[in-house]
Order: structure tokens, then C-alpha cells, then sequence
């Protein structure tokens, strides 16, 4: 009786592995199963937050891009070397803008450095003024260098399934040449001479815009997969809950049919034992 007023108070059948040793450690198996897939669920929220911090950042070098590729368009219809010179100043920003987003962190961790997010992902070389400068300043080196790891850290979103919202070593050297190519534009305007702009700068930037694009498509796949990978696993946890439901959850009405006979027959006990207890050896002379 003890046991079914215990049932219809808190609505378990189970409270220890003893009330059902077979179903107790379904159970037990199941719940194992649940923490994991909370764990792949934290993975997959940190995952999603890196590749939209990564997105982002790939979205700016477009809209970067983009205005660089106007500019080296439009200096083609310029003849004055103030014009010139103007657009090397908003180039010379634009490199500015781009390096910060190529150094960028996500909760302290740069985004673009693979596994060796503690240091920044490209390095620089300034020239005695602190401007963006390849070494020898005739544009044969590189004003920006990649020193990061060939790829990022891959999470787990499900026990075999694990995915990387990083871009990759090759992909991030690719973001490098792109502003090396935005150095070599913004140096073209610098001279003043409407030439020096060449076609094969305009190809250059065009083959960098390619890259970025490809990068950006790949990341919108990358957030595909985790958000997918996130409703199997949700999905999963519900029908776990259900399932732990039905070994676990006493049927109420049928608990209380039996409580209710149970301390029946126990008032009747009661009430027959008291009876004979009343009885005495006078009853019978």
C-alpha cells in the first residue's frame, strides 16, 4: 500500500532499480544516451556560433571586394593623379578593414588561425611609416603573410558525425593574397599613373572574389549540416523522454484502483484482527 500511495503521489513506477530490474536499466541507458546528446547539442550551438562569427567575417571581405574591384574599374576613366591618389587612400583604408577582419577572434580565439587560435592568424610588415608594405616595397614579397594552422578543431555532433565551421589553411592563405592583391592595386594608384592599374591586377582581384564566394558557399553548407544534425538529435531526445516515460510514468487511474483495494483489505484485516483481539476465553464458556 506504502509502494502505490508512493506511485500516485509522484507518478513513477520506478523509483529504484529493485521495482524493475529489466526496465531500470533500459532506462538507466537511456538517460546515458540523453546526456550525450545534450553534449552534441552544446557542440553544435558553440559550432553554429563560430560559423556565423566566420560568415560574417566573409561577408565583409566580399563587401570589400567588391568596392576594390569598382575602383580598379574606375581608374581606368581617370587621367589625373589626384584621382588616382584619392582612391589609393580609400584602397589603403580598405586593407585596414580587411586585415581586421582576417585577425578577427570569437571569444577570445582567432577565428582564422586552425588549431593555433591563440596567436593572430597573419602577420604583417610595416614599413617605417606603419603602413601596410611587402618587404621591398616593389611588391615582389608579401605585406601579409599566413602563420596559422592548415585546418581548425572539429566538433562532435553526433557519436560519428563531427564537423569544423573553421575554413581551412588553404582557404584562409587565400584570404592573405587578397589583400596582398589590394596592396599592390592600392601601390598601382599610388604612382599616379592610370597604366599601372593592369589588367592582370583587375584578373587577380577577380580570381580573389571567386575564392571568397566559394568560401562563403561552403560555410552556408557548414550551417546546413549543423542545424540538421541538431534536429536529429533533438528529435532523438524527445522520443528518448517518451520512451523513459513509458518504463518509468505509473498509469495513474489503474494505481489508484489498486490503492483502493489494497487498503480495503487492509481495513478489513484491520477489522478482523480486531475482533479476534477482543475475544477472550469468557467468550467461549
Amino acid at each position: 500500500m506504502n509502494s502505490l500511495q508512493e506511485q500516485a503521489a509522484n507518478g513513477q513506477r520506478i523509483t529504484d532499480i529493485s521495482d524493475d530490474s529489466a526496465a531500470g536499466n533500459r532506462i538507466l541507458d537511456m538517460q546515458e544516451e540523453k546526456g550525450k546528446l545534450t553534449q552534441y547539442s552544446r557542440n553544435g550551438d558553440r559550432a553554429k556560433n563560430i560559423n556565423n562569427t566566420t560568415i560574417s567575417q566573409l561577408q565583409n571581405f566580399l563587401r570589400i571586394s567588391d568596392r576594390v574591384g569598382e575602383i580598379s574599374t574606375l581608374a581606368n576613366d581617370l587621367t589625373g593623379k589626384e584621382g588616382l591618389h584619392a582612391y589609393a587612400e580609400e584602397v589603403d583604408e580598405l586593407i585596414e578593414h580587411a586585415l581586421q577582419s582576417a585577425n578577427a577572434k570569437f571569444n577570445g580565439e582567432y577565428i582564422f588561425g586552425g588549431t593555433a587560435s591563440g596567436t593572430e592568424p597573419f602577420a604583417v610588415n610595416l614599413d617605417i611609416d606603419g603602413k601596410i608594405q611587402d618587404p621591398d616595397g616593389l611588391g615582389a614579397g608579401s605585406a601579409i603573410t599566413y602563420q596559422g594552422a592548415a585546418k581548425g578543431p572539429e566538433f562532435h555532433l553526433s557519436e560519428s558525425g563531427k564537423v569544423s565551421p573553421f575554413t581551412n589553411g588553404t582557404t584562409n592563405e587565400q584570404f592573405g593574397d587578397f589583400i596582398n592583391r589590394m596592396v599592390k592595386l592600392r601601390d598601382a594608384l599610388e604612382s599616379g599613373d592610370q597604366n599601372a592599374v593592369t589588367s592582370t591586377i583587375r584578373e587577380d582581384l577577380e580570381a580573389s572574389e571567386d575564392d571568397l564566394i566559394f568560401s562563403l558557399s561552403r560555410q552556408g553548407s557548414v550551417q546546413l549540416r549543423i542545424e540538421f544534425d541538431q534536429n536529429l538529435s533533438q528529435q532523438r531526445f524527445m522520443d528518448l523522454e517518451e520512451n523513459i516515460s513509458t518504463e518509468a510514468d505509473a498509469d495513474l487511474s489503474q494505481t489508484i484502483v489498486r490503492l483502493t483495494q489494497i487498503q480495503n483489505s487492509y481495513q478489513a484485516s484491520l477489522q478482523s484482527a480486531g475482533k479476534v483481539l477482543n475475544s477472550s476465553l469468557l467468550n467461549y464458556i
